[in-house]
């Protein structure tokens, strides 16, 4: 008995960027979770075989108490809709996982998304790429509520505790998590778009380092005895000072964008079961 792909793509190379892309885009949802209406975290999923599959970490690091939206393409660009549901229902519906200390991926069986017609993608096989491939990946990067479109080239291939990597020579930003790495040639899954990493990373820790150090010298030294000028309390405003910039810190890194990405190989995803039929 025969195990085969049951959204097997079209064997002829895709002829544009935007044919591809006007083909596979309804495949695309964009995971919003939110708290009193307001977005607090975001990421991006795809559809395979009726299936949501996105990151670990995007379903885990999100607030339990947030509504999950489900959007599309076709989603309204400036309300936030979608199928709505609750984080708990959210993660009753998942199939199988890999954790971030592992290949990074989840995958959901939601009723609702299975009812709308959205394209199904194919898993590829990402040992048939080269370093120097073109590649294009799908999300909803940073704030935005529209289908964002980046192309790149793949710039290296390694290990990270045994989990195949593809490093992305791309725009990848905050939220593009989650989303496909797209062989051009097939319209293939050849990867899962995870966190960007920059070399301001290191920087930016140690740089917050010595702001946390700043706050707790001015918290000591007001222990010691408030100085008040006037009803103003010049520590406590350094303080507040302080703080302003060590969120603005985590702003500046999260828009920072060096035009590095990495993708997890989908190796481990695409010998799941639940994404192949019996024939």
């Amino acid at each position: 008995m025969q195990i085969v792909n049951s959204n097997s793509p079209p064997t002829s190379v895709t002829k544009s960027t935007a044919e591809l892309v006007e083909k596979v885009k309804s495949g695309v949802v964009h995971i919003v979770h939110t708290i009193n209406g307001e977005r607090a975290a975001s990421g991006t999923g795809f559809m395979v075989n009726g299936y949501l599959v996105t990151n670990y970490h995007v379903a885990y690091q999100a607030p339990r108490d947030s509504i999950v939206l489900l959007r599309t393409y076709d989603s309204d660009q400036i309300l936030l809709d979608g199928i709505q549901l609750t984080c708990k229902d959210f993660l009753n519906t998942v199939t199988t996982t890999s954790d971030e200390r592992n290949y990074d991926y989840i995958v959901f069986d939601i009723p609702d998304l299975r009812k709308k017609e959205l394209y199904n993608f194919s898993f590829g096989n990402p040992h048939k790429q080269r370093i120097g491939d073109s590649v294009l990946f799908l999300g909803y990067p940073l704030d935005h509520l529209n289908l964002v479109c980046h192309m790149g080239i793949i710039s290296s291939f390694y290990k990270s505790k045994m989990v195949d990597i593809i490093q992305i020579d791309g725009s990848v930003n905050a939220s593009n998590s989650g989303g496909p790495l797209i062989d051009l040639e097939t319209s293939e899954v050849i990867g899962i778009i995870t966190r960007k990493a920059t070399g301001l990373t290191q920087m930016f820790k140690k740089l917050r380092l010595i702001i946390q150090e700043n706050i707790q010298f001015l918290h000591h030294q007001n222990s010691q005895g408030a100085i008040f000028i006037g009803q103003f309390n010049p520590v406590q405003g350094m303080v507040a000072n302080q703080e302003q910039i060590l969120q603005l810190t985590y702003e500046i890194e999260r828009s920072a964008n060096v035009g590095i990405g990495y993708a997890f190989s989908v190796k481990e995803i695409k010998n799941d079961n639940i994404f192949y039929t019996e024939e």
